[in-house]
């Protein structure tokens, strides 16, 4: 997409204009009109602008810092500052028209793509510092296009896609980042896996893309959880989270010069509530491990064994003493809650991703918490760490 000033020197420049309002909507409807026509010469030649609903300023009142915007419409967008002006005003004419039908969305989310494919004229690069928040609902729009081009328009193909992607992965909003996120773990394409920054399949320093998943317990501490009943507890309410509530929090990790970069979010019912990055830099980090299939099985297979042995054998005990009123019940209804907590804790944290096929990482840093990121393929993984490792040795 075109260079230029940075947006935000543009939106603090555009500002103060009195009539930075109407320059947007007019720029904006013939911006539209330009691009229902499929006019590839919009904004880089000179030539009669079309004819639009929407009254055009007095030339006086078109000119700014970075050019008179009704010159630059006709005569074409030469330089940074002139695309960079257009692209500005379309992007606050467009937020003018917001929140709108979805289909509205789409309508202007497939013509500001269209425009930064073909045309000078991009509107995507300053719609975040333009619009903010406001902007949430055209970048949904912007993702559907970069998986789906032909659910904007049947005329649309992967030029638009690409577009449409390179701008996800630049822009700074939350939910353009949720949204690349989300289509880097659904696409096949190595082309927009690499704009969107998962990488290619196979590149050792691919970002790896997985579920946040709690750190594992040392044997002490699952110990202590699974006989005090807690285990079950936090087992059963990620089960009941998981199925009844949709509750997911995907992950990315990649290794960069910085170190180890965790971009993750948490979804509940299909919403986003919070997106969170976290770095761990090599020199803060103890170690990064590949967990093996059905990691700790014997640390569960022993502490099951001993639960059941102590049930049967207090059993006999209590029988034995023939104790009017024993606790025999209430020791097993103890003994399957102990039982099923470490049944739930193991299935969730080894079975499911043993039996698919894929694993978990655990990332140590020296200081701070363990970070845990599962269902990960195992052989991109052994890419990673030998990524990891060239670059330990390397620094």
């Amino acid at each position: 997409m075109p260079s230029g000033p940075h947006p935000s020197a543009v939106v603090d420049e555009l500002s103060s204009h009195p009539e930075a309002g109407s320059l947007g909507d007019y720029v904006r409807a013939v911006s539209l009109a330009a691009a229902r026509a499929r006019n590839r010469g919009f904004g880089s030649e000179a030539g009669a602008l079309p004819e639009v609903d929407v009254t055009a300023p007095a030339r006086e009142a078109g000119d700014t810092p970075l050019g008179n915007v009704l010159s630059v419409l006709e005569q074409g967008a030469h330089t940074a500052e002139e695309r960079a002006l257009l692209g500005t005003l379309l992007a606050l004419g467009v937020g003018r028209k917001l929140p709108g039908a979805p289909e509205t969305e789409l309508e202007f989310a497939s013509a500001l793509v269209w425009l930064a494919a073909h045309t000078p004229v991009d509107a995507l690069t300053p719609l975040d510092a333009t619009l903010g928040d406001k902007a949430d609902a055209l970048w949904r729009a912007v993702a559907r296009i970069a998986e789906e081009p032909r659910a904007a328009s049947e005329s649309f193909d992967a030029a638009e896609s690409l577009v449409a992607a390179a701008a996800l992965a630049a822009s700074s909003s939350g939910q353009a980042r949720a949204a690349a996120l989300a289509l880097s773990e659904r696409t096949t394409s190595p082309l927009l896996c690499t704009l969107l920054g998962a990488g290619p399949p196979g590149d050792a320093d691919a970002r790896l893309s997985g579920e946040l998943s709690p750190a594992p317990h040392g044997p002490v501490a699952t110990t202590l959880l699974a006989l005090s009943g807690i285990l079950f507890v936090l087992g059963l309410a990620r089960l009941i989270g998981r199925f009844a509530l949709a509750y997911r929090r995907p992950a990315r990790l990649s290794v960069t010069p910085r170190g180890l970069e965790l971009a993750h979010r948490t979804e509940l019912l299909g919403r986003v509530l919070r997106d969170r990055e976290t770095l761990v830099p090599l020199a803060n980090l103890a170690r990064v491990t590949r967990e093996v299939r059905f990691a700790r099985a014997g640390l569960y297979a022993g502490l099951l064994a001993l639960v059941l042995g102590s049930y049967f054998g207090m059993g006999l005990f209590v029988d034995g003493l023939r104790v009017p009123g024993g606790s025999f019940p209430l020791l097993g209804l103890a003994v399957l809650v102990i039982v099923l907590g470490l049944l739930i804790d193991f299935g969730l944290s080894s079975i499911a991703d043993s039996a698919r096929g894929r694993c978990r990482v655990v990332v140590v840093p020296r200081k701070g918490r363990k970070l845990c990121i599962g269902e990960l393929d195992p052989t991109r993984v052994d890419a990673m760490l030998a990524g990891v490792a060239a670059r330990t040795e390397s620094g």
